[in-house]
């Protein structure tokens, strides 16, 4: 599983599969990538992405764990 696959995953539980999508797809555009070229030296920008979208509706913790438990899927290889 790609890093945007993993990406989307993460964050549809908090905003549903669209924006989800959405905040992925524009991520990638922003680096001048798609989707599927989103790889690990792209998390950062992704992780930033995710706690502005996730930080109006999601507490800090959540948050993080989030971001922690991505981590450690993109560490494992999906």
């Amino acid at each position: 599983m790609g890093v945007g696959q993993l990406v989307r995953g993460a964050l549809e539980p908090y905003v549903g599969s669209m924006v989800a999508d959405t905040c992925v797809r524009a991520t990638a555009l922003s680096l001048g990538k798609t989707v599927d070229d989103l790889g690990d030296s792209d998390l950062p920008r992704l992780e930033d992405n995710i706690r502005r979208l996730l930080a109006p509706v999601a507490p800090m913790a959540v948050i993080e764990d989030t971001i922690h438990s991505l981590e450690s899927s993109v560490a494992m290889g999906g």
